[in-house]
């Protein structure tokens, strides 16, 4: 080969070695960083909306033109929810986080609410001088929190596990959180929210795949647009036939195209493609410290412990004394029964069935694990009045708990000690959570399960009658889905007689009796609704002996709606207007909800 055509072979073999290597970087150049770059576009789009169009609604009091701009943005807003919440978690608390103060109790420090769900308060309340002063400075923290985002997302480097697990998480949101109204509440448009964040996600999809995940998407949200009426919306059919479908075929892609999973950090397992689906939760999320995490012989010892008085100083109250099984743990009064005979404790005996998925424990939620709250049980002078020292010792003299402690800890002292003892309770506890209900059969494709009236509570509850917006599902207790990483206490102003033509408030304080500060007052954790057919009585003051009763009084808007003065209830004092037909329907589903023994 002439010296010329080796040039040649050679500037040759450059070009098609570096147009190989442009396109091979343009290929790998991850889908992922294809929609980083999607999402600084749309977010620009949606700075625009808020800086052009909100803004100056807001300058020149045009309510009709702030009205539509603000849920103009909001739309937007929710196409880029998925990204927003994964990515910068704590930045999306500030521009659509819950319209209350948020209060670190270990640096004495309360951060007020911001974002749209604040702006929706003031935008759908009669205009003032003063309040449209506050939504214009809304506004402004609004842009500075966008801008965040923005330089945050200059500097940030994502993956495709990552994005596969923004957008199944998003899909849970949708499901817990989008469909009920839980951040709409007055303008209530979460069915054309769910559209866009739907579309969202299609969005993400249409980088991995050449049909945008096939019809399954384009056909829910056409679902969407065809069923507009927030109170009579089909969210069992919705979440059955489009959202679970939708989430199995993202896990589907994700599998095709070997893209491993993200850890989340939420208590869901990492590849669950629905919330609703067998194990769909890891109990050992809920656990702080891996030498804590829960096995069959913890269990087993820790169900011996509960049903043994030994724990108690006068050797006659175990915990089952209180929290029997037939009546899913609880004990049937409207107030727990003392130590001595006679005497009544301060709260009604909270149920012990799905405790161990949650993030606080008592209705104060004064312990933060369940080890605490066994520690603060044992040691209550009206409740067990025992020690756990002293229950040790007498652990320790029997041969069968020195064997059953060796086997559950592996330890060659082979002997009980009050740390043991605590976790073996908490094991046994979160063992508690069997998601056996007909609604669970239910949602995991038994559809013989429920009947049309129970379809429709469930409908109502998830809807009109916003029990969804505070019992979250699939848990139906406070703890937030879709990472279930805070459990939330309210105001509801519950009365301390069941009489509604002179109603006053309970004189029980809550959480204020712990932390002195004015949102805790009256304040109380949000306890799960799961066989809620056998815990009654029911509030924390068991005031109220029928579901109808609890219906009524949530019907009425709480205590505010009853006439109380509530200054800082949390649940809205708005009346539900629910017909006794639908308190019918909406009883008949929460009875699909009992576990089976």
């Amino acid at each position: 080969m002439s010296s010329l055509k080796k040039i040649v072979f050679f500037l040759i073999l450059i070009t098609l070695t570096t147009l190989l290597s442009i396109f091979c970087k343009t290929e790998n150049r991850s889908n992922a960083a294809l929609v980083k770059a999607d999402f600084d576009r749309q977010l620009i789009e949606l700075q625009n909306i808020v800086d052009q169009k909100l803004s100056i609604a807001v300058q020149n009091r045009d309510e009709k033109a702030i009205k539509q701009s603000f849920l103009q943005a909001r739309i937007k807003y929710k196409q880029l929810e998925y990204y927003i919440e994964y990515f910068f978690p704590s930045t999306s608390v500030l521009l659509n986080g819950a319209p209350i103060d948020e209060i670190e109790l270990g640096e004495n420090l309360i951060e007020n609410p911001t974002g749209f769900q604040v702006m929706e308060e003031i935008i759908y309340e009669a205009p003032t001088t003063e309040n449209r002063k506050e939504l214009g400075n809304e506004v402004k923290k609004m842009q500075l929190n966008l801008q965040r985002v923005s330089r945050f997302n200059e500097q940030y480097q994502i993956t495709d596990a990552q994005l596969f697990d923004a957008i199944r998480l998003e899909i849970f949101r949708i499901t817990s959180l989008g469909i009920t109204g839980f951040d709409t509440p007055n303008a209530l448009q979460s069915i054309p929210e769910t559209a866009s964040a739907l579309q969202g996600i299609a969005n993400v999809l249409a980088k991995y795949e050449n049909d945008a995940s096939g019809k399954l998407i384009p056909s829910a949200i056409s679902y969407l647009d065809k069923n507009t009426d927030f109170d009579h919306f089909d969210r069992l059919t919705f979440i059955t036939e489009y959202l679970d479908p939708i989430s199995k075929h993202i896990n589907l892609l994700r599998l095709e195209k070997k893209i491993p999973t993200a850890a989340s950090g939420g208590a869901l397992r990492d590849d669950a493609t629905s919330m609703f689906q067998i194990n769909a939760f890891n109990v050992n999320k809920f656990v702080g410290n891996s030498t804590l995490f829960i096995n069959d012989d913890k269990i087993a010892l820790g169900k011996i412990l509960f049903n043994d008085a030994v724990l108690s100083n006068g050797n006659n109250r175990s915990c089952a004394s209180c929290h029997q099984q037939s009546l899913a743990f609880t004990d049937g009064l409207s107030k727990a029964a003392g130590i001595s005979k006679g005497q009544s404790l301060l709260r009604n005996t909270p149920t012990l069935a799905y405790a161990g998925l949650q993030r606080g424990f008592f209705y104060d939620l004064k312990a933060g694990t369940l080890e605490d709250q066994a520690l603060d049980v044992v040691h209550h002078k009206q409740e067990m009045n025992g020690s756990l020292t002293q229950a040790a010792t007498r652990i320790n003299s029997s041969k069968n708990y020195l064997t059953l402690f060796q086997k559950a800890y592996l330890d060659k002292t082979a002997k009980a000690d009050p740390w043991k003892i605590q976790h073996a309770l908490a094991s046994y506890i979160r063992s508690l959570s069997p998601f056996n209900s007909r609604f669970d059969r239910y949602m995991q494709g038994d559809k013989k399960q429920l009947n049309q009236e129970e379809k429709e509570g469930f409908n109502l509850f998830m809807g009109k009658a916003k029990c969804g917006s505070c019992h979250f599902a699939p848990l139906f207790n406070g703890t937030q889905a879709p990472l279930f990483i805070k459990s939330e206490a309210e105001v509801l102003g519950v009365p301390a007689t069941t009489d509604t033509l002179k109603p006053k408030i309970d004189a029980d304080l809550g959480r204020y009796a712990l932390y002195a500060y004015p949102q805790y007052k009256h304040a109380f954790k949000t306890s799960t609704v799961r066989n809620i057919t056998k815990t009654g009585p029911y509030m924390h003051n068991g005031v109220y002996k029928t579901l109808e009763q609890v219906m009524d009084f949530y019907n009425r808007g709480g205590g505010a709606g009853m006439g109380i003065n509530v200054e800082n209830q949390t649940l809205s004092a708005d009346k539900l207007n629910l017909s006794k037909l639908e308190i019918k329907q909406i009883i008949a589903f929460l009875g699909t909800l009992e576990d089976v023994q």
